[in-house]
């Protein structure tokens, strides 16, 4: 496909050919349709065009213009003017790109030549959150994949959609997706979507689903036109001129056209002097993240505009409640600013918006039509500001005026200045917001690096998870309680597999609450929420939530509720605190400089007190005796870096003779305190959740990266000496769970509770389980208890055990020939 384009600067009088081009046209019986980009540039070129010819009518249709004669909506009133032949043969008609769009592809315009004022929107992301409801719209869709990442979205039932579009009785929901909805059902737009995203979406896996759908205006538009010119700024930088030449068009420049431009290049602007704020790319996330500094930047961008007249343009979001809305003398314009001439009498222009594409969006130009970011910056952010200050006097040509214009970075006033030959371009001297908010550094040399460790990382664990699953029982999945933003739903959570491989740490709500709910994440996802947690504030700190690396089976209860020692089954990460430390987050991640590890700030830090904890995320979850001697391990090797416990007093200087003096010198010489709470070294311990520190001395670092791991479960067990479990206090048991007890003695009772005691002391040591069943089994035996009691104790006992499921074997084996052995010898007949 040809089509003919016609690239002058602003204001080198573009609309002004179109115009005459038309009226020539006409009065040569031909056919002209001008597409402007909004309704008051048509009300404009009514007005310009019965200046120039007053005898030729302008057919103007938008829909702020009345039309008496109207026989439907806009798109069919135009249908209707372009296809009536008893107008004649000349005819000039101008509407909005909009309506342009919308004009069915079955027309035969052949006779009609287009002029497309200024580029067209040819690119439109969408991200919609519709993770619960997504059906009432994608059960209309069906996606279509060619192996790419990304797949074609069209509509399987278009009146639905149709309906969807009209929304005739306001419905919220159905106004939320509208706008997607007709991109899908017009057939000038190709529509995608990326495939892994909207197949979880549509299974429902993982959690905060969203429908991406990525809208691109296809040249099929314009081919039932006898031609096609456009005429904009700057084309071949644009996204619309770029797009159509990937999907096939041919541009060709109208020489004749271009040669009646009054000018080629924008020159002579040595009175303009262009401020700019920030040193980096700016972007509604910069914005966003640092609200003091932008209202620093409006508050210098005013001071320097003085009381001067001005345009000014924000983004929507805040355009009508933001400090610049309210300036004196400032006139704010729409974001689409194109061809409008009205404010030409004003010399000076504020224009802060923050235009970017989203992540996705990028990445799909830069994957699928190679226009990369740097091109995405230009086309998109510095067109937009080009358009809205070239709504100035500057469209007049007097270079003796003035000019002062507010662009919100360094490389946006480097831009213009190049095109504005003679401009200047000032620094505002703003301090720049914290150079973190550039976002993170890449951690490896390249991707592959990443992608390599990632699969080493995740092969192995998933091979020590499997290994640690056959050591665990599965009947207790049905009652675990889920923290509500746990990954996954009812299927894949309460599955023993996912279970294992995704449990983190248990919630609490409070110190005193033993009802907790398991909290089960990918690592990375459980990272990032503990991110999250850290920006949230608290007023007392018994208001920070707690989390505890132990699951606790809830089948079990004891004499000291659901949170005992004795009803922990496994662990998964380790976590330790360090108060009044002096060891620097920094550089314990030194000491461990092989580990992936999580490091933040407690409620209770200040300047003068260091306070944080640490996070290490493991390859498999553990049982109490490993995760208690790989903690000591971990304590014992930051010890081994210079670093002791808690110190008896405060050191005098050396040489004083004191106690304290002599503490220090005999463990090593002035050694720092690493402050670790050795109270707190089990898995059963509660930690605080991350926030926000009263004193303002907050932080949070994930230290990861090249050689960066989860502690590995099995080599760290095999570089220590082997696990003797220490034996626990005798707990008393609470058989509550078994729903009559009331036959039984004083005497059975207080056995069951002893012989359960002793199981758990025991039999739940490495190579004890065999041996402690049978051992259990013949102390209940010896206390004559129904079989059901005992059957129910055992198997209780059987899923606690290292091996449960050989164990519950074990337990079955035995009861069965005890149930036939009573049977014979009691009643006389056999099982």
């Amino acid at each position: 496909m040809l089509l003919r384009f016609v690239s002058g600067p602003t204001s080198s009088n573009k609309t002004g050919v179109i115009l005459e081009e038309s009226g020539r046209r006409y009065l040569n019986g031909l056919k002209s349709l001008i597409v402007g980009p909004s309704t008051d540039t048509c009300d404009e070129y009514q007005s310009r065009f019965n200046a120039l010819f007053p005898a030729i009518p302008l057919e103007v249709y938008h829909s702020k213009r009345e039309r008496p004669e109207s026989k439907g909506s806009i798109r069919v009133d135009v249908e209707r003017a372009l296809l009536d032949v008893s107008l004649g043969s000349g005819r000039v008609v101008a509407i909005c790109h909009a309506t342009l769009c919308n004009l069915s592809p079955a027309l035969d315009l052949s006779d009609w030549h287009c002029y497309i004022d200024e580029t067209l929107d040819v690119f439109h992301p969408a991200e919609l959150n519709l993770h619960d409801s997504h059906q009432l719209f994608t059960n209309n869709l069906r996606s279509i994949s060619d192996g790419s990442p990304y797949a074609r979205l069209v509509s399987t039932n278009n009146t639905a959609l149709t309906a969807i579009v009209e929304n005739r009785n306001k419905d919220a929901y159905r106004e939320l997706v509208r706008g997607t909805a007709e991109k899908i059902i017009n057939p000038h737009f190709d529509c995608f979507t990326l495939k892994s995203d909207y197949d979880k979406l549509i299974q429902r896996k993982g959690k905060n689903g969203k429908l991406y759908c990525i809208s691109v205006l296809h040249p099929r538009l314009i081919s039932a036109f006898g031609g096609t010119t456009v005429f904009s700024a700057r084309f071949q930088e644009s996204l619309h001129y770029h797009l159509w030449e990937q999907e096939g068009v041919k541009w060709e420049e109208d020489t004749t056209l271009t040669a009646r431009l009054r000018f080629n290049k924008h020159d002579g602007y040595g009175q303009t002097k262009i401020y700019w704020g920030l040193e980096r790319n700016y972007s509604k996330a910069t914005r966003n993240k640092n609200t003091e500094w932008y209202g620093g930047f409006i508050s210098a961008a005013k001071e320097v505009m003085g009381q001067r007249e001005h345009i000014s343009l924000e983004n929507n979001d805040i355009k009508h409640t933001s400090v610049l809305s309210k300036a004196n003398k400032s006139c704010m314009i729409s974001g689409r600013s194109h061809g409008l001439n009205k404010y030409r009498h004003i010399d000076h222009a504020i224009i802060v918006p923050a235009t970017n594409y989203s992540p996705v969006a990028g990445r799909f130009l830069a994957k699928e039509y190679k226009f990369s970011r740097d091109k995405q910056a230009i086309s998109f952010a510095c067109h937009n500001i080009y358009q809205a200050i070239s709504r100035t006097s500057m469209r007049d040509g007097d270079m003796s005026r003035e000019r002062i214009w507010v662009v919100p970075s360094q490389s946006h006033a480097e831009w213009l200045s190049r095109i504005f030959e003679g401009s200047t371009c000032i620094s505002l001297s703003l301090n720049q917001p914290l150079a973190g908010n550039r976002g993170r550094p890449s951690l490896f040399n390249n991707d592959n690096d990443r992608k390599n460790q990632s699969r080493i990382v995740k092969k192995n664990k998933v091979r020590q998870i499997n290994e640690f699953i056959d050591r665990i029982g599965v009947d207790m999945m049905e009652n675990v309680a889920f923290f509500h933003e746990s990954d996954g739903d009812d299927n894949t959570l309460n599955n023993i597999d996912h279970f294992v491989a995704h449990y983190r740490s248990t919630w609490f709500e409070t110190l005193k609450r033993s009802d907790g709910k398991v909290i089960a994440k990918k690592e990375n996802s459980y990272i990032s929420w503990l991110k999250r947690q850290s920006n949230k504030s608290y007023p007392r700190k018994d208001d920070v939530l707690l989390v505890s690396p132990a699951f606790y089976n809830p089948l079990w209860v004891g004499s000291k509720g659901k949170r005992s020692k004795l009803n922990v089954v496994f662990a998964s990460g380790f976590m330790l605190d360090f108060d009044n430390s002096e060891l620097e987050p920094t550089q314990l991640a030194d000491i461990f400089s092989d580990l992936q590890m999580v490091t933040y700030s407690t409620y209770s830090n200040s300047p003068t007190d260091l306070r944080y904890r640490l996070y290490i995320p493991t390859t498999r979850p553990m049982f109490i005796p490993e995760y208690t001697a790989i903690i000591q391990a971990l304590i014992q090797t930051i010890e081994d870096a210079g670093y002791q416990g808690k110190i008896k007093g405060t050191a005098k200087p050396n040489g004083s003779g004191s106690a304290s003096e002599n503490d220090r010198f005999s463990i090593g010489g002035n050694r720092k305190r690493h402050g670790i709470d050795m109270s707190k070294r089990g898995p059963y311990s509660l930690f605080h959740l991350p926030c926000r520190s009263p004193s303002g001395q907050s932080f949070f670092n994930h230290h990861s990266g090249p050689g960066r791991t989860p502690l590995d479960v099995n080599q760290w067990l095999l570089s220590l000496p082997p696990i003797e479990e220490p034996e626990p206090q005798s707990v008393a048991f609470n058989n509550s769970y078994i729903e009559d007890l009331h036959g039984l003695t004083e005497h059975q009772r207080i056995g069951i509770e002893e012989a359960l005691n002793e199981w758990l002391r025991t039999g739940t040591l490495p190579g004890e389980g065999h041996d402690g069943i049978f051992v259990l089994y013949g102390r209940l035996r010896d206390l004559n208890l129904p079989l059901e009691h005992m059957w129910e104790h055992l198997r209780y006992a059987a899923r606690t055990a290292r091996s449960p499921a050989e164990r519950l074997k074990q337990v079955d084996r035995l009861m069965d020939n005890l149930k036939n052995y009573r049977l014979k010898y009691f009643t006389g007949d056999a099982a």
